[in-house]
């Protein structure tokens, strides 16, 4: 019942109000993720918990929003599991909705019913056609990461699994092996990393091919994968994994689109789009085991060939 709500709710908030997926330090281990969306004082962040733990969990998140400077109004969802809620003050900046053992909410205030309210028109849902690239790359990416789990023996990867096939190995690519600059970009550490990056290419890959165009938008994921894996390689001397690199060129080609391409409709991306490129390289710089450098690289990467692309676009044909 709790990952029925959890998907549900992630369908809802990712999909049609355009919140993003980030990881934190949960006292619940299968609860470490929060959904945010940037609102006029900061970002408006939900996190889970369960009845009993929701008050040490939302201290967890609170610890991790001073972290990394991120102010925000925190919408915590309490699974109840069926037992009588208990009374509590209001706290500022902070709401408390509850889920019962049937997957049904109560207790909402004006905060919960409006984010966790579906839309009275809702957009006609993508076809599996108009996203035909961003899935087949998701399933790629998947059967890799499962395939390295079998013969690695568990979620958690070997990392020489990750050698043999594919990581990006600074001493192997000075030997001429430069094929891991990309192939690194479709292997993953384990089973929270290849999730994330999943959700994050389903987010990200489907707007730039709806307006990419498919081979577009796949000439876009391949570059930025290149480039976030030479960056990596020229200022980062340890082994690397991750399509980061290449969603953060997606992240990078909606950049570009929100100022110069022709999609009215993408102008008030904007500036979502600068305040989460924020918050990620941030997050980035300040944290360990993770490799910004091919962040901005595969960023790079991807606003240079999307810009490219719109340019070349514009010019007109020449009299033949």
């Amino acid at each position: 019942m709790i990952n029925k709500v959890i998907r549900e709710t992630m369908d809802l908030l990712i999909d049609e109000k355009g919140f993003f997926l980030e990881e934190f330090h949960s006292i619940e281990e299968e609860l470490n993720f929060y959904l945010y969306t940037p609102i006029k004082n900061g970002f408006l962040a939900v996190i889970f918990s369960t009845l009993g733990k929701e008050d040490e969990n939302l201290l967890a998140f609170m610890n991790h929003a001073r972290l990394n400077g991120i102010p925000a109004y925190i919408l915590n969802i309490v699974f109840t599991g069926g037992h009588p809620v208990p009374l509590k003050e209001k706290l500022p900046n902070y709401s408390e909705v509850y889920v019962d053992e049937e997957g049904k909410f109560f207790g909402h205030d004006d905060v919960s019913r409006s984010v966790l309210s579906r839309k009275v028109a809702v957009k006609q849902k993508m076809t599996l056609r108009s996203m035909a690239v961003t899935f087949t790359l998701m399933i790629l990416n998947i059967v890799i990461y499962t395939f390295t789990a079998i013969k690695s023996g568990g979620l958690d990867i070997d990392i020489f699994v990750l050698i043999r096939y594919g990581a990006k190995v600074n001493e192997l690519i000075q030997a001429g092996a430069y094929y891991r600059l990309f192939t690194s970009a479709f292997l993953h550490a384990d089973f929270m990393h290849v999730l994330f990056n999943m959700y994050a290419l389903f987010a990200l890959g489907r707007i730039v091919e709806e307006f990419m165009g498919k081979w577009k938008m796949l000439g876009i994921y391949c570059f930025s994968a290149v480039t976030g894996g030479m960056l990596s390689y020229l200022y980062t001397p340890n082994v690397a994994v991750g399509a980061s690199g290449a969603i953060f060129g997606l992240l990078g080609a909606i950049l570009v689109i929100t100022l110069f391409g022709k999609k009215k409709s993408m102008k008030s991306m904007f500036s979502r789009i600068m305040i989460v490129l924020a918050i990620n390289l941030f997050s980035g710089f300040t944290s360990s085991n993770i490799d910004n450098f091919g962040h901005i690289g595969g960023l790079l990467g991807g606003i240079v060939i999307t810009a490219l692309i719109l340019l070349l676009s514009r010019r007109p044909k020449e009299n033949g």
